[in-house]
C-alpha cells in the first residue's frame, strides 16, 4: 500500500463514523419526542370521561349546585366553597374528574373561577365538557 492510501483510510473511516453518529442522532431526536404523555393536555380528559362530580352554576342565586355522578340531587353552595366541599364533605382525591354547568344565566368569569380552583386542587375536567 502507498502511504498515502494508507493516510487516507483513517479519515474514511472517520468520516462514516460521523456521518452514522449524525444519522443517529437525528433519528433519535425525531422519535424521541413521541415518547411519553402528551404536553398539549394538562387537565382535560379524553372525550367521553365520566364525571366524578358535577358543579351547576346558578347565576340568577350565584350559587353552585354540587353533587356526586351517583346522586340524584346535589347539595347548594356558595361557588367559593366548592373545592372545600369536594375535598371535604364528598371526599373526593385530587385527580377525580369534574363537570361544570350553567344553570340560568351563566356567568364566565365566575365559570372560569371555579374551573381555576377546581385545577388548581388537582381536579380534572372531564372532555367534552363545558
Amino acid at each position: 500500500m502507498s502511504p498515502h492510501r494508507a493516510s487516507a483510510y483513517p479519515s474514511t473511516i472517520r468520516a462514516a463514523i460521523r456521518i452514522g453518529s449524525i444519522a443517529a442522532t437525528l433519528t433519535f431526536s425525531v422519535l424521541l419526542p413521541g415518547c411519553g404523555k402528551s404536553g398539549t393536555s394538562s387537565s382535560a380528559a379524553p372525550i367521553g370521561t365520566r364525571s366524578d362530580v358535577t358543579v351547576t352554576f346558578d347565576g340568577k342565586r350565584r350559587k353552585c349546585a354540587v353533587k356526586l355522578s351517583s346522586e340524584a340531587q346535589g347539595s347548594s353552595i356558595s361557588c367559593d366553597d366548592v373545592v372545600p366541599f369536594v375535598k371535604e364533605e364528598l371526599r373526593l382525591p385530587s385527580g377525580s374528574f369534574y363537570d361544570i354547568r350553567t344553570g340560568s344565566e351563566g356567568d364566565e368569569g365566575e365559570i372560569d373561577k371555579i374551573r381555576a380552583s377546581l385545577n388548581s386542587a388537582g381536579y380534572r375536567l372531564a372532555g367534552g365538557s363545558q
